[in-house]
């Protein structure tokens, strides 16, 4: 199990900061540093830019500071009932800064912890444990991506992500990947490319999940025969709608809205023999 001993969210000191721990600190440190500063790990400070962060091993020295003006910043002070590679089988370096160019992930799940982190309650450890190993593991997946991309298509990832958020929730689903590069003015290969290296899935295979999701909706809300709900989920082929439909929900199409009339016809007489 994993234990937060101290933690503080968003923790400003007005007038700088020249932290100098020879020795650590006696556990595991994870600083998000929100501003620029500078952090001695080769015997010379160095500049760091904001939105870096930094995991210090337990035991290491721990040299950091900024002189002139406020510093703001994240940490958790940690550590482990049984240490077993946590962190190398993660792939997170230790006294390494890493800049993440879209922070926001890490920094909404250290707000999360930074609440449970004053509660109390049966399962309270447990809670806190789970919350610590999501924000690594969450880190972890943002630190390879930043290590596999360029520092040009990192910049895409915030709307990637918004992007695929509102595609999640139906409320936008591109006709194709061209339409999606188009967007974001560049080309369609390369989209391709980095939304597959962010996401782990492909952009077709959101779509087509998007466009048999609509299907779904549209077979239990409307009459629309089969054909005409396949072309209006950007389909001109009936078969190839039926086939991908399949795949993913395991029904041919006639058979999803076959089964939704029975289930739907079941719910109706029970509720009106409820009301009687």
């Amino acid at each position: 199990m994993i234990h937060a001993s101290k933690l503080w969210y968003q923790c400003i000191n007005a007038g700088g900061i020249d932290i100098r721990r020879p020795a650590g600190t006696g556990d595991y440190l994870f600083l998000f540093f929100r501003c620029a500063a500078e952090v001695n790990l080769n015997g010379a400070y160095e500049p760091v830019p904001e939105n870096t962060f930094l995991l210090y091993e337990k035991g290491a020295p721990q040299f950091y500071r900024k002189t002139d003006g406020s510093f703001n910043n994240d940490w958790i002070h940690f550590d482990f009932d049984c240490y077993q590679d946590f962190f190398e089988k993660l792939g997170i370096p230790f006294q390494t800064p890493v800049h993440l160019t879209n922070p926001e992930v890490i920094t909404d799940l250290t707000a999360d912890l930074f609440i449970e982190f004053f509660e109390a309650g049966e399962h309270h450890l447990q809670i806190m444990d789970q919350k610590l190993r999501t924000l690594f593991y969450k880190f972890s997946d943002l630190y390879r991506f930043s290590q596999i991309s360029s520092d040009g298509s990192a910049k895409y990832q915030r709307t990637l992500k918004k992007l695929r958020e509102l595609m999640k929730q139906r409320i936008y689903l591109p006709e194709n990947a061209e339409e999606l590069a188009a967007t974001l003015g560049i080309s369609t290969s390369y989209l391709q490319h980095i939304y597959k290296d962010y996401f782990h899935v492909t952009l077709q295979q959101d779509i087509i999940e998007g466009r048999v999701h609509r299907a779904c909706r549209l077979l239990e809300s409307t009459s629309y025969t089969i054909g005409e709900i396949g072309i209006l989920c950007g389909y001109n082929n009936a078969e190839h709608f039926s086939r991908q439909f399949k795949k993913l929900t395991g029904y041919t199409p006639m058979k999803y809205r076959r089964n939704h009339e029975i289930t739907s016809g079941k719910e109706n007489i029970e509720n009106e023999e409820g009301s009687n």
